[in-house]
């Protein structure tokens, strides 16, 4: 007979059902093993008792790639409900995209063999879905009637009003949109207020879960009503000390001391801040529409590209609309989707140094049907940044489809820090294509096309 420390099948679980649903109860990041998710750790079991066994609001701050969400969310559900057949609860993270995500995971986990045994062992009888729409489940074990089903999912972008719930966990409804944009901190902030105050019954308490990102982001707000615990990667590593190690080198120090030591740094040194969003790309500018790629070939460094183009009627100052993205590894397992892009976004020409590979990559893209211009990096990488990016900082509107983690870069430059591909792009891309601040450090600019 498997021991309670050795529950990992269906057949371990129909041993005996009274020993399993303790398990269960008292155990239930093993309830996640059967799932699948056998990372899980009798830390996490200590997070779902904490998150959900509460009336009291409370938050969790845990380190990125913790498996928070898997046990808190979705293994934190299923087990909830098995104990709680009737409550209403209610998942949200910051859009119901990704919500969405975890309400499938949670359905497709109560339809395998192992979760129903579970549940036949806790209610006599096999789970059965009564309602399944993107968002919203209902079961046959709800024995209440009301509009809210056993398990809904909203994104905080959506209306919140008007529906009631028993239980409510937040995820990562604090992301680095808040960091970026002074607009999503507000907006957070009225959310995080609606879903303490008018979502959740009286006398319950909602659960609060993710990672710092600014000094006055929603976290300000959640402490000062919910008492917060902390899990930084410094006393809790159990990813493996390579795992952090390359973390360190691909992650930018600010976002590195928030996301995994969850300290915010003082960011007074940044050249980079608050940048301004537009409501989306102008896919009408079909002309002067300028791109450039920053290639990475080995080591931890990105691919970057930066796509860029002048828009009219804003004033005296010249105005652009930019969006960038970021890929990880090399830049020849990335031509296919640097070419879509820049079919998607019409550009004129895609701009590359030719310093590290002589203009292999260019000739290689070229031959895939993008217009390139290569040229010789001349100039130094952090006066350039600092010069020509810095000089239109305020005259750029980024597209709000721009990669966090461009972005990140490009907010977290300083003077020698690493991943820099982003506002290394960046700064190419007007120095080259738009001559901002262009002193002739860039040699040879030239066409290759086939």
């Amino acid at each position: 007979m498997a021991s309670q420390y050795e529950v990992r099948t269906a057949s371990d679980w129909a041993l005996k059902s009274e020993e399993n649903i303790k398990i269960a109860a008292l155990q239930p990041h093993k309830v996640g093993w059967l799932l699948g998710y056998d990372k899980l750790l009798p830390i996490h079991s200590r997070w779902i008792h904490y998150i959900w066994e509460s009336d009291e609001n409370r938050a969790l701050q845990a380190f990125r790639g913790s498996y928070k969400t898997t046990a808190i969310m979705t293994v934190g559900a299923i087990r909830w409900m098995m104990f709680h057949p009737d409550e209403r609860i209610l998942l949200t993270r910051k859009s119901f995209k990704a919500t969405a995500e975890v309400i499938r995971s949670i359905s497709q986990a109560m339809e395998t063999t192992e979760i129903a045994e579970l549940f036949k062992q806790a209610h006599g009888r096999y789970p059965k879905t009564k309602i399944n729409r993107e968002g919203n489940l209902t079961f046959n074990f709800k024995s209440t009637i009301s509009p809210e089903g056993n398990i809904t999912g909203l994104g905080i972008n959506q209306d919140l009003t008007g529906h009631h719930y028993d239980k409510i966990i937040n995820d990562d409804i604090i992301t680095i949109r808040d960091r970026v944009s002074r607009a999503e901190r507000e907006h957070t902030d009225e959310a995080i207020m609606e879903l303490a105050t008018n979502i959740i019954n009286p006398g319950k308490g909602a659960g609060w879960i993710g990672t710092p990102w600014h000094r006055k982001d929603g976290w300000r707000r959640i402490r000062s009503f919910a008492r917060i615990a902390q899990f930084s990667i410094d006393k809790y590593n159990f990813l493996g000390e390579e795992v952090i190690e390359k973390k360190k080198r691909t992650t930018t120090p600010y976002l590195f001391a928030a996301n995994y030591r969850l300290k915010l740094e003082k960011d007074e040194s940044l050249l980079f801040s608050d940048p301004v969003y537009s409501k989306g790309w102008d896919f009408n500018i079909r002309t002067n529409v300028m791109a450039h790629v920053d290639a990475a070939y080995d080591g931890d460094c990105y691919c970057a590209l930066t796509i860029a183009a002048p828009v009219s009627g804003y004033g005296d100052d010249r105005v652009y609309q930019a969006i960038g993205f970021c890929y990880e590894g090399h830049i020849s397992d990335w031509y296919d989707e640097i070419v879509k892009i820049c079919r998607k976004y019409n550009v004129t020409y895609l701009y590359e140094e030719t310093n590290a590979d002589n203009g292999m990559s260019a000739r290689d893209l070229a031959a895939k049907g993008l217009r390139m211009k290569t040229y010789s990096e001349g100039q130094n990488k952090h006066l350039k940044i600092s010069t020509c990016l810095y000089k239109v900082w305020r005259n750029i509107l980024w597209a709000p489809e721009t990669d966090d983690e461009y972005m990140a870069q490009v907010l977290d430059y300083r003077e020698g820090s690493k991943p820099n591909d982003a506002p290394d792009s960046a700064a190419s891309i007007f120095r080259e294509a738009f001559g901002v601040n262009n002193s002739g450090s860039s040699v040879g600019t030239a066409d290759i096309a086939y």
